[in-house]
């Protein structure tokens, strides 16, 4: 009897502890999570913060500083030398105008496409760190994702890359027309005529990008 009695005792106080065990472990997990939850709040709010700064630096054409590094533009006498050149254009320029033009278009030409495009690169990169946050929440639960608007985020990033695409075009462009001017095309030859069609379509494509991703930036840094 003291035997049974004693390995009952034993039994007893053996369940007991897993007993504890396991809710001490289901104690510590849920402690584990909630604070796994708390630093991706705070990181996907950081990020938010940087998608909000990196957005509006590249809706109107500027950089930051790791893309001023990168993307080098012409000295400033050659900026200005071929910006007035450049906005002469079209009242007819001489051809040793034309000629200038066309060395400074290599130089200073690209300069705000290529800065566009590494830009938008690296807002698309941004918002897939963003994205990696958000599906993180998700897995841990307790927490509206939807509030983050991470679709809204990524449809911004198709549209300021149809952006940079077209931005490329209209240089591209440009530099097709003032070789043409060179070569001694007139402004109303067929070659050029087809350029500025091709112009006036990206031109379109441009503000029509442009349009929807103002809309979605009011949504976004609205939040």
């Amino acid at each position: 009897m003291n035997r049974k009695f004693h390995l009952m005792t034993v039994l007893l106080g053996t369940f007991l502890l897993l007993a504890f065990a396991s809710v001490g472990g289901i104690l510590i997990a849920r402690e584990r999570l909630a604070e796994l939850r708390g630093e991706l709040l705070v990181q996907a709010s950081e990020q938010r913060t940087l998608l909000n700064t990196i957005a509006e630096t590249t809706a109107r054409n500027g950089a930051d500083t790791v893309t001023e590094r990168i993307v080098i533009d012409c000295t400033v006498d050659e900026r200005t030398k071929f910006d007035s050149l450049l906005s002469r254009l079209n009242d007819g320029l001489p051809k040793s105008d034309l000629a200038v033009l066309e060395r400074l278009f290599g130089r200073c030409g690209s300069f705000y496409a290529q800065r566009k495009a590494v830009m938008v690169a690296r807002l698309e990169r941004e918002v897939e760190v963003y994205a990696n946050y958000v599906a993180q929440l998700q897995e841990v639960g307790g927490v509206d994702t939807e509030e983050y608007k991470l679709t809204v985020w990524q449809s911004l990033v198709e549209d300021e890359k149809i952006q940079s695409k077209e931005f490329g075009s209209l240089v591209a462009q440009q530099d097709s027309i003032i070789s043409a001017l060179l070569a001694g095309r007139s402004p109303a030859s067929p070659e050029i005529v087809s350029i500025l069609e091709e112009v006036k379509r990206v031109q379109q494509a441009l503000g029509s990008a442009n349009t929807n991703a103002l809309e979605k930036r009011r949504e976004l840094i609205a939040l």
